[in-house]
């Protein structure tokens, strides 16, 4: 008797236990899987892998595994395996190596129940707040499992796309090769429909509604990209975040919808340690430099989905005078002249662009974000030197900066609850996870060279229109109806009113019943596209692509002789989204300066 009576003692113990354990594992934050591929021909960028869809209506078999960009809001976007099917634009299939979603074979995909825009027919499609390249699509609205990690998550509201591509700052348009992965908004769930309602949801808020296991400390996600180059991995926590990826400031701010606007107030070149590569160690009032309407800041959106900062076309000239990057109108872009005495020094120097932000929303004081010209050496690539973080049910994001690649890149990870209104950082120290990359200049020295470097002209170009002298990788951007974007940088962009015809849905008797009002996608009226429309645009030669780095080649011009944009820069553009924040500086489209 006794016997029995210790061994349900035990069994009691061992099931107290086991469910405390299960507390315990259920009550900390998920850490996503990354693929071990690089993608995009603005890339090489770094993605996180899920599987799409089910073979089955009863038990979820995953049926395609693809890897997708994060840090979009409300619905995800997934390109689908017939975005293949039309050749025009190159006769390689770059969306293969991020694998795409057959929607042939997933039992459990719906694309029929939702009655709202984009309905299956060709329009544009938001591909991000700042929409930096937009997209031009054939799109539903659908909703399937999304699975992560061997866990499941049902009716995840996406865009499926069927066709589409990308216009690039210079007019070119490249074929879609991964869709972007929802990490939330501020609702917890997105329902459809007047009569019969239909209730979706996304990643984030599906785990934190869970429990046991599957359950996250709160709707929220901590998120850095890193750099695919310089061996950065990728972070991306949800309900939580790695401490090891915050590190100095923190600044914490509200966000508006889906998106997360700051204050961008000044730019600045500085030296992190030793010598200089200019005549100065610290160059400040870039943004406002020979524009004073700068000069109380600028409105800006963080938008993890598109790897690219906007800024105006003066304060692109001020930092393009203090750099060896001629610009080329032929491609809407600076590029590093390699063979400028400058160009060595400066890229491997502890020298780096600030953005000084409004911190905590705060006019009189701020947060600087540092970017190594280290991270501008890349060709073509843009990796994120700012940690991001985002609370939706706490109404906060987070910006802070982010580590080198001599950082510590074991998780250290830490929830985040769901009244936190901020996070820690690490007290590690930013400059020492650089110590090892760059190459600090004796103490005391200064340059006095003259980098500036406005229009290109003198050297000569390879058979493929390069020129000899910059066949390094593109450092800033394009001017962008009076704006310039410049890529490689922290992540943030100017958030402008286009001047678009806004799309019209009030008339939809089925419109969503609460939050779809922020949703990322417009439509304007459908016009179905026949196929040979991909014949208007530039063709991308399906040769073999190469980065656009000084020891490759061969190099190849996006050439006109495919014929010119004309046709989708003439084409009706659609509302780039109702959140549109007021910006202090008005933007006309008749100037290249604001």
């Amino acid at each position: 008797m006794k016997t029995r009576m210790r061994r349900r003692q035990q069994q009691c113990f061992i099931a107290f236990w086991t469910l405390c354990l299960e507390y315990v594992l259920g009550s900390g934050p998920r850490v996503m899987p990354w693929s071990n591929k690089k993608f995009g021909p603005d890339g090489p960028w770094q993605a996180v892998t899920v599987q799409i869809g089910s073979n089955y209506t009863e038990i979820v078999v995953s049926s395609s595994e693809v890897a997708l960009y994060l840090g979009g809001s409300w619905e995800s976007k997934i390109l689908l395996s017939s975005i293949c099917d039309n050749k025009t634009l190159s006769s390689v299939c770059y969306g293969d190596i991020a694998g795409l979603f057959d929607s042939d074979i997933s039992a459990s995909l719906d694309n029929t129940s939702i009655e709202m825009p984009p309905y299956g027919t060709w329009g544009d499609v938001d591909w991000g707040f700042t929409n930096a390249a937009p997209v031009y699509a054939k799109a539903r609205r659908a909703t399937d499992y999304i699975t992560i990690s061997g866990s499941p998550v049902p009716d995840v509201d996406m865009i499926i796309i069927y066709s589409g591509w990308q216009t690039y700052p210079g007019g070119q348009a490249y074929p879609l090769e991964v869709g972007i992965l929802s990490l939330g908004c501020p609702a917890i769930n997105q329902t459809f429909g007047n009569v019969i309602k239909i209730n979706t949801t996304f990643v984030t808020s599906y785990f934190y509604e869970q429990e046991g296991s599957l359950n996250i400390p709160s709707y929220s996600y901590g998120m850095h990209i890193g750099s695919a180059a310089l061996g950065i991995p990728g972070s991306l926590l949800l309900g939580g975040y790695d401490q090891n990826r915050v590190m100095g400031e923190v600044s914490s701010q509200a966000f508006s919808s889906g998106s997360f606007p700051i204050e961008l107030l000044n730019m600045n070149i500085g030296v992190a340690e030793g010598g200089s590569p200019w005549a100065y160690t610290n160059k400040a009032g870039l943004l406002a430099q020979c524009n004073s309407s700068l000069d109380s800041g600028l409105s800006v959106i963080v938008d993890p989905a598109n790897p690219y900062i906007y800024l105006p076309q003066s304060s692109c000239d001020a930092i393009a005078a203090e750099l060896p990057v001629p610009y080329h109108p032929e491609y809407g872009l600076y590029f590093w002249n390699t063979s400028d005495t400058q160009y060595d020094t400066i890229a491997t120097s502890p020298g780096y662009l600030g953005f000084q932000f409004s911190k905590h929303n705060l006019n009189n004081n701020f947060i600087t974000i540092k970017v190594p010209f280290a991270l501008l050496n890349l060709t073509l690539e843009a990796p994120l030197a700012a940690f991001i973080g985002v609370n939706w049910l706490g109404g906060k994001w987070f910006l802070a900066q982010a580590p080198g690649p001599g950082g510590s890149f074991i998780v250290d990870t830490v929830s985040i609850g769901d009244n936190d209104f901020t996070i820690s950082a690490t007290t590690n120290s930013w400059e020492a996870t650089w110590k090892s990359t760059w190459k600090a200049i004796p103490a005391g020295s200064t340059s006095n060279a003259n980098t500036t470097g406005t229009s290109m002209s003198g050297p000569s170009t390879d058979g493929n229109g390069f020129s000899v002298a910059v066949k390094i990788g593109i450092i800033v951007g394009s001017t962008i109806g009076g704006l310039s974007i410049i890529a490689i940088l922290s992540g943030i962009y100017i958030h402008h009113r286009r001047q678009q015809k806004k799309a019209s849905i009030s008339d939809e008797s089925h419109a969503t019943e609460q939050t779809d009002h922020g949703s990322s996608a417009h439509q304007l009226m459908p016009v179905e596209a026949p196929d040979n429309i991909w014949n208007q645009v530039n063709e991308i030669h399906s040769q073999e692509r190469h980065e656009m780095g000084s020891e490759r080649g061969p190099f190849y011009e996006l050439g006109p002789e495919k014929g010119a944009l004309v046709d989708l820069d003439q084409r009706s553009k659609s509302q780039e989204g109702p959140f549109e924040l007021p910006a202090r500086t008005s933007v006309s489209w008749s100037s290249n300066v604001i």
